[in-house]
């Protein structure tokens, strides 16, 4: 009686040390959960729970964040024996803010992130890049290489309407191109764009009500290797709106169009069109650490007599918790129509490209 009474004694405090010591485990990964969720993909509106190490998240949206991409980031925490998130729903009483304590978002002045996802496959999005195009045809050019830098910035953000979220930005990138054919790899064109927009989105609706200003340089040594080219200083502003919606967690689609308010030279079309897809496999490879990704924009504008652009671009996305909301892509691209570089506007050309984009 006495060895069963210390064998139980015995048992009881080790089920109680295990249970201390899991208890602890989980409050550990709950907090490590929260910090990922909050500084990695801006996600503040979320309730996190943990048992026996399986994250829980609760949350009305996940803004532009990668859905997959937060699940991989939570199935890498230390301890972690797997993740799921789950959907409040914003018109019961409990998505209002009783919901496993989720609050409802509040005014925020340069919050991270953005309510609308970049078009990455829209020549013409602001981002960092860097690109080498094989010219098949059109533009007299063969290699050329395509330099980029701009971003979005988010200034305010606050809820809106049906439960959804707000926010005014500006944004702002210069996109130039080299002729690497040349041995002084002479600037050929630099388009400088800068504008305002307002953006709303709603779990997987967003849009955009957009002001912006472009205009075009051509580069002085392609002026002087080109003497009978004709220069126009090409300048506009447009106003432009996009709706989004995500289908799945793989799949969004976009569209909208736009109007030029203001132009130089003045026969220039005003009319703007803009559509397209985008694909994010909901699988990583090499460890979680790529994902494929493939994108296709469309635009057909006045100005070049409403003849469809074609871009085209596919390759992997590289996966990592402290990478966060940011994105790191390597693209194989294909391009043909109207090219999107200054008065080159009404020429018509094809390349393939490989290059690297980042969205920070």
């Amino acid at each position: 009686m006495r060895r069963l009474a210390w064998g139980a004694a015995l048992a009881a405090a080790m089920w109680c040390v295990a249970a201390a010591t899991l208890g602890a485990d989980d409050q550990f990964i709950t907090g490590y959960a929260a910090a990922v969720l909050e500084h990695e993909f801006n996600i503040t509106d979320a309730s996190v729970e943990v048992e026996r190490g399986f994250i829980t998240v609760r949350t009305k949206t996940l803004g532009t964040a990668d859905r997959g991409k937060v699940l991989s980031a939570l199935e890498q925490i230390p301890g972690s024996q797997g993740a799921a998130i789950i959907a409040a729903d914003a018109s019961s009483e409990e998505g209002n803010g009783a919901y496993a304590g989720i609050p409802r978002p509040g005014p925020k002045w340069l919050p991270r992130g953005l309510l609308f996802s970049p078009l990455h496959a829209d020549p013409r999005w602001p981002r960092f890049s860097a690109d080498f195009r094989q010219y098949t045809s059109g533009a007299d050019l063969t290699g050329v290489f395509a330099g980029n830098f701009g971003e979005t910035f988010s200034i305010y953000r606050n809820k809106g309407p049906f439960g959804g979220e707000w926010e005014f930005g500006v944004q702002a990138g210069v996109f130039s191109i080299f002729d690497v054919a040349r041995r002084s790899i002479d600037l050929v064109n630099a388009d400088y764009t800068v504008g305002v927009l307002a953006s709303y989105r709603l779990d997987r609706f967003s849009g955009f009500i957009r002001a912006h200003h472009q205009s075009s340089h051509l580069g002085d040594e392609f002026l002087l290797n080109n003497p009978g080219f004709t220069r126009i200083n090409l300048s506009f502003e447009e106003l432009d709106a996009k709706l989004s919606y995500e289908l799945a967690t793989w799949l969004r689609v976009y569209g909208g169009g736009g109007f030029i308010v203001h132009r130089f030279p003045e026969h220039l079309g005003r009319g703007t069109s803009q559509w397209g897809a985008e694909l994010t496999s909901t699988r990583t490879f090499a460890g979680g650490r790529l994902r494929p990704v493939a994108y296709a924009d469309f635009q057909s504008n006045e100005r070049s007599n409403w003849t469809i652009a074609r871009s085209v671009l596919a390759g992997v996305q590289f996966e990592n918790a402290r990478i966060g909301d940011r994105r790191i892509q390597l693209l194989a691209g294909y391009f043909a129509g109207p090219p999107p570089d200054g008065q080159f506007y009404n020429q018509r050309v094809e390349w393939y490209s490989v290059g690297i984009h980042f969205y920070f």
